[in-house]
């Protein structure tokens, strides 16, 4: 189970920190570095471990590793939006999420109770699969000048420790910031968000969708989810992400009020984002080059993102956990320098069974595409049947992506025998090899049927071969 971490804070006084080091030292380190009583003793201590380089390593080891412990645990908590993390996984590198769909109901009948009793009824389980993705270390490096540097001042040991940690921590924390508006951005521009208009920026219009919408999250719906699943948001877990221009052109009470919440309880659910326009991909230049799970933030994609002026979210979209925090070290006596590094691998996803909706202006194109171009990805032949596996990609430019699309279990297939499962798999027993199949599909309600049909022992249904759903009027 993931754990969180508690936030605490590092209060303690210079004379406390060197005492406590003292405290826990090597026998060498304590019959010769004296113990403080007061800021007065600073220079004597100073001079021993300046004097001394075993006993400062000891030291400066001592202290970095202290002090760094202390800022992790209180710095994971201030990237805005790590409220939505789920925790630390110390063991393994997958993390399954499970979702279990609603059962279906039937018709009361006596008359097929006997056929019905021990017939069996699987439950519609889902699955995602959430696994590291996030693997980047921080060096730093530390001068033995630094060290005298320390002692020149009342502040200087711990001013010259919170340089070093603050410096790694910062980028730290502004990278997790940058992966999680990253999340926000590929998720819209890959059309995993139900999209809704709201009108021109500024207008009455978009608190009437605001409120729309989050009372409707509280119902049980396929809309809203990118795995069409049966799922509520209550009002408590629902977050809105608010570009900060338009956000400012409204009053808080306007707001809070849209969303049903006195002022104070909205504005635990506001989370303001600079921009939903720019990303800052300079600071991932080097970490994309070496991973194939880390993209680009297209001009494309940024491009798309502005007429997005807000999206709101289940709490549990976000799959988020930290797997590694670790501070280390290494000397390098030759150059009288020691290296720090700080380690931190992360769980970067989302989750496709929570409910997300992006509010946009309208000019943003929220149509469903007129086609559906479905390509024949695999094809498994055994003495029972054939699998046939499918993937659609609607028209270019639609904002529809191909998860939202659901292939059509007809009459005629049925009655063929042949199944056909949702998400795009074709189950073909042998006698049936010849039938041509006609494929059909929905997206939000909207049937698309196949321009052509397919069938499985001919080239139509060949790996590669592709065939166009239009839609239905």
């Amino acid at each position: 189970m993931p754990r969180k971490i508690s936030e605490e804070t590092l209060n303690a006084s210079v004379v406390d920190i060197m005492n406590v080091i003292r405290l826990n030292a090597s026998p060498e380190y304590k019959a010769s570095v004296p113990e403080m009583e007061s800021d007065a003793d600073r220079p004597a201590v100073g001079s021993v471990l300046y004097g001394h380089p075993a006993l400062a390593n000891e030291w400066l080891n001592a202290l970095i590793n202290r002090i760094a412990v202390f800022r992790a645990r209180s710095m994971i908590f201030n990237n805005p939006y790590a409220r939505f993390k789920k925790g630390f996984i110390e063991f393994g590198e997958t993390i399954e999420e499970v979702f279990v769909e609603m059962a279906k109901a039937r018709e009361f009948s006596v008359a097929k109770a006997a056929g019905r009793e021990f017939q069996r009824t699987a439950a519609d389980v889902r699955s995602a699969f959430h696994v590291i993705n996030w693997k980047v270390q921080y060096p730093i490096t530390i001068q033995r000048q630094d060290i005298k540097q320390a002692f020149s001042s009342a502040d200087g040991v711990i001013d010259l420790i919170e340089r070093i940690i603050n410096s790694v921590y910062q980028a730290a924390e502004y990278d997790e910031f940058l992966l999680f508006k990253y999340l926000l951005i590929k998720a819209y521009t890959k059309g995993k968000m139900k999209q809704i208009k709201i009108g021109g920026a500024g207008t009455d219009d978009a608190a009437i969708a605001f409120r729309g919408t989050s009372n409707l999250l509280g119902f049980p719906s396929t809309m809203y989810n990118e795995a069409g699943v049966h799922t509520t948001t209550p009002r408590a877990d629902q977050y809105i992400f608010m570009d900060s221009t338009f956000n400012a052109q409204y009053d808080v009470m306007t707001l809070a009020s849209a969303f049903n919440m006195d002022k104070a309880t909205f504005m635990g659910q506001l989370m303001l984002i600079d921009s939903f326009t720019t990303f800052d991909n300079d600071r991932f230049n080097v970490i994309r080059e070496n991973s194939d799970m880390l993209e680009e933030v297209t001009d494309a994609e940024l491009q798309k993102m502005k007429n997005v002026k807000a999206i709101l979210c289940d709490s549990e979209w976000f799959q988020v956990y930290d797997n590694l925090a670790e501070f280390s070290n290494t000397r390098v006596n030759a150059g009288l320098y020691d290296n720090y590094f700080y380690t931190s691998w992360k769980t970067v996803s989302y989750s496709p069974f929570s409910n997300i909706v992006a509010f946009v202006t309208n000019e943003t194109d929220v149509a469903l595409p007129e086609s559906i171009t479905v390509t024949i990805t695999g094809k498994t032949k055994s003495a029972a049947a054939t699998v046939l596996t499918l993937d659609g990609v609607p028209a270019e430019g639609s904002g529809v992506a191909s998860s939202a699309i659901n292939y059509t279990q007809t009459d005629t297939l049925s009655q063929a025998g042949i199944g056909v499962q949702k998400y795009g798999a074709i189950l073909i027993p042998e006698d049936q090899e010849a039938t041509e199949i006609e494929i059909w599909a929905t997206i939000d309600g909207q049937a698309y049927k196949a321009a052509s049909t397919i069938t499985a022992n001919a080239a139509t249904s060949d790996v590669g071969k592709t065939v166009t759903l239009n839609k239905e009027e």
